[in-house]
């Protein structure tokens, strides 16, 4: 039982890598010959998904950047910032990896019009596949990253307020801040759970 909460463990901070095995494994790698409509659905849905993770970090880069222009944050612990700032990093660096990867595999038929999908995509040998597998997840997973280091900043900068001063009201918004995180994060394990339910038993 352990055992396998371990390996929920995992798979939640691997999430997009755990997703993205499943695919590129059934679409592409276990294959031995092309399947070029399997291929190009894949093909396309992986752009689509890298486009969407390029606005989604655009949106994530926006919102940290306001957050630290409050004033409140420069009166809190030093940490909120360093959070912030690498979030905004991992922000850009998925909009970055996004745009790149998307250019690639547009452009794998124009330069290499010999050279299948296949091999540019998941390679010839278990280690390329395995690289390949990590590169083509980046940009999800620096996202994921990113919104994780800017929880963790938000939630040090309002929960710190409980032991930095009095009672008063930052006191009273951290408890209801704290009861918003139990409630969110209570949805988002029991979506992971549903999501790896197969793979539990």
């Amino acid at each position: 039982m352990v055992s396998k909460w371990v390996k929920l463990g995992v798979w939640v901070l691997t999430h997009p890598w755990r997703c993205l095995h499943v695919s590129f494994a059934n679409g592409i790698w276990e294959n031995t010959t092309e399947d070029p409509y399997k291929v190009d659905t894949w093909v396309k849905a992986k752009k689509k998904e890298l486009a969407e993770a390029g606005i989604c970090a655009t949106v994530v880069g926006a919102a940290i950047t306001a957050s630290i222009q409050w004033n409140q944050t420069y009166d809190t612990h030093w940490s909120v910032l360093g959070f912030w700032y690498g979030a905004l990093l991992l922000s850009l660096l998925s909009v970055t990896t996004s745009f790149h990867l998307g250019i690639y595999l547009s452009s794998i038929p124009l330069r290499a019009p010999d050279w299948s999908y296949r091999s540019a995509i998941a390679g010839d040998t278990k280690l390329g596949r395995y690289i390949s597998l990590w590169i083509l997840q980046t940009p999800t997973q620096l996202l994921s990253y990113s919104i994780i280091s800017y929880v963790l900043g938000l939630s040090i900068m309002i929960i710190s307020k409980l032991w930095e001063g009095p009672w008063g009201d930052d006191s009273k918004i951290a408890l209801l801040y704290i009861g918003y995180c139990i409630l969110g994060f209570s949805i988002y394990i029991s979506t992971v759970i549903w999501i790896y339910r197969p793979d539990l038993h």
